[in-house]
């Protein structure tokens, strides 16, 4: 793990979150963080767990000293490999709840909508993707009305959601103007001709909002009290 201490915090502050695909997580993955990438999921696919955990520890040592959280869509690549976090797609119910990596690991999944907003109280999941952000090129209404029931970076804090889904350089803009401050993102980034140079495009663009948004200043000081 990159580290046990300021897990929640660190997701508190990160603005970018990066899905990574199998086919792309090659030595370099690990560079996107350099790129404004501060969560990086990487997938399993169909890789046994013991070659998901390599990838993962790679990127660690790659990471050393960083804030990144890093993190996967698999239970037992996580449980192997001690991730930060460990992000559930759609979680159906499970009699014998979901386990963590470790004590300070963090879990998220999907929602919909501010109506399942509860499902991030922190027992167990502490993050969630809301989407689909974009949907016949507009914003869609569960992020804008996400965003206008918990807004990012109001006090006291809301649960830590990142608009997902159709999100790219292009419609960054209107989602960051629906009320978000934190997205993630896959697609765009991998299937551009510059992964990298996108990354920073979507990463600036979000941190232009964050410290402008009124109130970042307190948010940001009251997120290292997590």
């Amino acid at each position: 793990m990159t580290a046990l201490v300021g897990l929640k915090t660190r997701l508190r502050l990160a603005r970018l979150a990066l899905v990574i695909p199998p086919h792309a997580a090659g030595p370099e993955a690990a560079d996107f963080a350099a790129h404004g990438a501060d969560l990086l999921i990487f997938t399993r696919g169909d890789r046994s767990v013991e070659e998901a955990v390599e990838v993962i520890d790679f990127a660690r040592k790659r990471l050393f000293g960083l804030q990144t959280i890093v993190a996967t869509d698999s239970a037992d690549v996580g449980q192997a490999a001690k991730a930060d976090a460990v992000f559930y797609r759609r979680p159906g119910w499970r009699p014998f709840g979901f386990r963590k990596p470790h004590e300070f690991a963090l879990l998220g999944r999907s929602i919909d909508g501010p109506e399942d907003a509860d499902k991030l109280d922190g027992d167990p999941f502490t993050f969630g993707f809301v989407g689909p952000a974009i949907e016949d090129g507009l914003v869609g209404a569960g992020v804008a009305e996400m965003a206008r029931q918990y807004p990012p970076m109001a006090l006291p804090a809301h649960p830590v959601w990142f608009a997902a889904g159709g999100i790219s350089p292009d419609t960054v803009e209107a989602v960051i103007a629906a009320g978000a401050r934190r997205a993630a993102v896959s697609s765009a980034v991998f299937d551009s001709a510059d992964p990298f140079a996108t990354t920073k495009l979507l990463a600036d663009a979000l941190k232009g909002a964050w410290i402008t948004e009124p109130g970042a200043e307190a948010y940001g000081e009251d997120a290292f009290r997590a």
